[in-house]
């Protein structure tokens, strides 16, 4: 009986701390996972007009003013190219030298030839004062005369030929040919570019060049890559009037002078802003960032902000010009409205937001 009641008191015990066990469990499993909600931060953008003033950027490839190449008029042994890649050069310096010797022989015999003809020229003028001659022989000594003085400015120019010398100032941009190289006629042999002025070649939108009469450049400013601190002034120089079959987009050249301190290279890249005055706007017009704008089958649109609580509503939009890193808006926005810049690729319709800044 002893053992039995402890049986008993000993079961007793073990269901109830299987009861405690399992009411605690089924405690746990009754609990839902709290919901976190999602609040994404945005750039926001207070959308406004402006009355006919718009700033643009353009992608630019930095090229020397004047580069060119450079070769001898004629054909010959290279016997001097004594320059290097990147040595500053000054005008009418001597660039390279051809063997000289045929043209030199070539030069002496013309010499002789012309010697001869002159003398036989001027003794018929004195014949032919003297009716000493007919017509026609003075007529072919005269005739020879002035073919042996052809023939002795040809050589003569042939020896000068085979000196090279620098057209301009510059350096040395490339060297295409080596000394004891034997090259043609027009042959280029080294790469010229002037040093301290350059020109920035951005393409331009077909959309921007049809409204070319009615801008007005205000500032335009090259910034490179290399040196985003030091923007340099800059004007235009030509514009293509051939559009790329592929972009149609118009090459246009804007010339600048890059200060003292910094290195210009062609090859270099950057970007080109202008800020243009489009003189027959009589409306305002809203601008807003490339990337605020999005599009789907619907067409496009941006997210408008909301507050109370602050979430975004979807917007279509007509765009009426693309132009670099700006769009010009048609119609779809007011002024004074709030838009999401960065960060729009991410959103949908009523979710919440804050600002980035935030």
């Amino acid at each position: 009986m002893i053992i039995h009641s402890r049986l008993i008191r000993g079961f007793g015990k073990y269901t109830i701390g299987l009861i405690l066990i399992l009411a605690m469990t089924g405690c746990e499993q009754s609990v839902e996972p709290e919901k976190v909600e999602v609040i994404r931060p945005v750039k926001l953008i207070t959308v406004s007009s402006s009355s006919n003033v718009n700033s643009y950027s353009f992608p630019a490839v930095i090229e020397a003013a004047t580069s060119r190449d450079l070769a001898f008029q004629v054909s010959g042994q290279i016997v001097e190219l004594a320059v290097s890649p990147g040595v500053d050069i000054k005008k009418g310096a001597v660039i390279g030298r051809l063997d000289q010797r045929q043209y030199r022989n070539e030069l002496q015999t013309a010499q002789t030839q012309f010697d001869n003809a002159k003398s036989e020229f001027e003794r018929a003028q004195r014949l032919i004062e003297q009716d000493a001659i007919a017509k026609n022989v003075f007529d072919q000594r005269e005739s020879q005369y002035e073919v042996a003085s052809a023939k002795l400015d040809n050589a003569k120019k042939a020896l000068e030929d085979t000196v090279l010398y620098s057209p301009f100032d510059g350096a040395i941009a490339a060297k295409l040919a080596r000394e004891l190289e034997t090259v043609g006629p027009s042959t280029p042999v080294v790469t010229l570019q002037t040093v301290g002025a350059a020109e920035a070649v951005v393409k331009i939108p077909a959309s921007l060049v049809a409204r070319s009469k009615q801008i007005n450049p205000l500032e335009t400013l090259v910034v490179l890559d290399s040196a985003p601190d030091s923007p340099m002034s800059a004007e235009i120089l030509e514009a293509s009037g051939l559009a790329d079959e592929k972009s149609q987009t118009f090459e246009v050249k804007f010339g600048f002078t890059p200060p003292e301190s910094l290195t210009i290279l062609p090859g270099m890249t950057g970007i080109v802003k202008s800020k243009l005055s489009f003189a027959n706007d009589s409306e305002s017009q809203i601008s807003i960032p490339l990337n605020s704008v999005l599009s789907d089958g619907d067409g496009q649109y941006v997210w408008i902000a909301q507050n109370d609580p602050m979430t975004v509503t979807r917007r279509n939009v007509v765009v009426s010009t693309s132009v670099g890193e700006s769009l010009v808006i048609e119609s779809g926005l007011a002024d004074g409205e709030v838009i999401v810049g960065a960060g729009a690729s991410y959103l949908f319709e009523g979710m919440k937001i804050r600002p980035l800044e935030d």
